[in-house]
């Protein structure tokens, strides 16, 4: 138990450099009153507001809970959004030289209208930009990727197909990764696998995996295939795929051969499953960054998605949750498999 803890609390020490698209959650809470005059839809007289970091935030939020020191590399427009999204950076207490303020850029916002009667979503308003950076911009993210990687235990980039993570961009990163021996990790969206090549892991989720590998989830056979072919194209050291019900597989390839280990779900109820692949991927990439096997590694990151889960909407899991979680004598064996 105590080489557990240890590993856990080493996380103070270590320091991660996230890249990837930044973007602001609102949430406007009310009560549903009426139905309007003006149109058959009802009316939400708002209440209260709240704005949390989306996207890449959500993965460096994740982070900071879990006491992380962290470096951020982004793009934020030059509007009333982007700067709400660097004041919350900032009130995390994380690094901030790597965003670019572009002012002609919109920056992305998620607005929720949330029922507070019924505890629920009843409409979302996206204002956002998602065209790749280019020029100066891309440049200077290039740039700040060689300046700030060799001071970090590892990489992370969290992509939204927002624009930030260009082709560029990715191989900067990844090249930068090899020169100064730090691993990088990805969180993927787009559906083609040259855009990350030269990664070291990357960790999508089952409809990610399938956009991936091109071809329509049929098993366990189909997914140990597909993700021992995407390995040898990708030249991946590791593969991690979230199944959400069914918890998570780690892939690695060994002397040629792919090792297979499939953790079930930690869930005990399931509430929100927003950001749950946030907190997943932070925690991974956490006890990657913490010296911890890639099993073990995998085994965090389930507890804690399984936690996260089980609150309402985009929430963190904190060290000491995960330690209570590990408290038990069967899971603390499990973990330490």
């Amino acid at each position: 138990m105590s080489e557990v803890f240890q590993l856990l609390e080493s996380i103070s020490n270590r320091h991660i450099l996230v890249i990837g698209d930044l973007m602001l959650d609102e949430y406007l809470w009310g009560h549903i009153e009426r139905i309007s005059s003006e149109a058959p839809v009802p009316i939400l007289k708002v209440e209260r507001r709240e704005s949390t970091l989306g996207g890449a935030g959500n993965v460096v939020k994740n982070l900071r809970a879990l006491g992380m020191n962290i470096s951020v590399i982004g793009v934020v427009g030059g509007d009333e959004t982007g700067q709400r999204i660097m004041e919350l950076l900032e009130g995390l207490g994380v690094d901030t030289r790597g965003v670019i303020r572009d002012p002609c850029r919109e920056s992305t916002r998620k607005a929720r209208l949330m029922s507070i009667e019924h505890g629920q979503q009843v409409f979302r308003l996206d204002e956002e930009s998602n065209q790749a950076v280019c020029g100066e911009i891309e440049d200077g993210i290039v740039k700040l990727v060689r300046e700030l990687s060799a001071n970090h235990q590892l990489i992370l980039c969290s992509d939204y197909l927002k624009g930030v993570l260009t082709e560029p961009v990715l191989r900067a990163t990844f090249a930068a990764g090899r020169e100064t021996g730090k691993k990088t990790v990805v969180g993927p969206k787009d559906g083609d696998y040259r855009k990350y090549k030269g990664a070291d892991i990357l960790m999508p989720n089952l409809r990610e995996f399938a956009k991936l590998v091109g071809t329509t989830p049929d098993g366990n056979g189909w997914l140990t295939s597909s993700a021992s072919h995407l390995l040898r194209v990708m030249e991946l050291k590791a593969l991690v795929v979230t199944r959400g019900k069914e918890g998570m597989t780690l892939f690695e390839q060994r002397s040629g051969h792919t090792r297979c280990v499939s953790v079930p779900t930690a869930a005990q109820s399931v509430y929100d499953v927003t950001g749950a692949g946030d907190t997943a991927l932070a925690v991974f990439a956490s006890m990657v960054a913490c010296g911890a096997d890639l099993e073990l590694a995998v085994r965090f990151a389930n507890i804690a998605a399984g936690i996260v889960v089980g609150k309402s909407g985009t929430a963190t899991v904190s060290l000491e949750e995960i330690q209570m979680n590990l408290g038990s004598e069967k899971r603390l064996a499990t973990a330490r498999k």
